[in-house]
């Protein structure tokens, strides 16, 4: 998680100027939960990939990218909300919640093993349609979400 400890370092009272990709230019605000207890992650019974497990005990919960006037965002799940999520979404055992997008998309992390997972993203997940799975894992994708800026850029080469 470097490129979210690089973001956090050039936060100024948990805001930060950006450029969004249609040229405008905001200052968004982010917030960050406290680290999860190992308590709390115990309770995540299904098997979860360590970069979840690892921003879990960073971050107990976060909002990225927070437009003061707007809202939106990006919401990464607690594990209490977790936990509330995977019942909600009705996630098949292989699916976590991990968070929601800024116009309510769900994002699931798929749990193959261990070392293989990948993100999926849609307003309404049937589990089932390949469309909505990217290319990468939960660190990938955070990783680009920092770089982006927070833009869906999943968006970009979906077409």
């Amino acid at each position: 998680m470097i490129a979210l400890e690089a973001l956090k370092s050039r936060l100024v009272n948990n805001r930060i100027e950006i450029q969004n990709e249609d040229g405008h230019v905001d200052t968004l605000h982010f917030s960050f939960s406290e680290p999860a207890t190992e308590v709390e992650i115990k309770r995540l019974k299904q098997m979860m990939p360590n970069d979840v497990i690892h921003f879990l005990k960073s971050h107990n919960g976060v909002e990225l990218f927070v437009h003061p006037t707007y809202g939106g965002g990006i919401r990464l799940f607690s594990v209490d909300e977790i936990i509330e999520y995977r019942e909600i979404w009705e996630c098949p055992e292989q699916f976590i919640p991990v968070g929601v997008g800024r116009d309510g998309e769900w994002i699931v992390c798929e749990v193959l093993s261990e070392n293989e997972n990948y993100i999926w993203i849609g307003e309404f997940l049937p589990y089932t349609n390949d469309t909505e799975k990217l290319p990468m894992d939960y660190r990938r994708w955070f990783d680009y979400l920092i770089v982006a800026q927070g833009a869906h850029f999943w968006d970009w080469f979906r077409g």
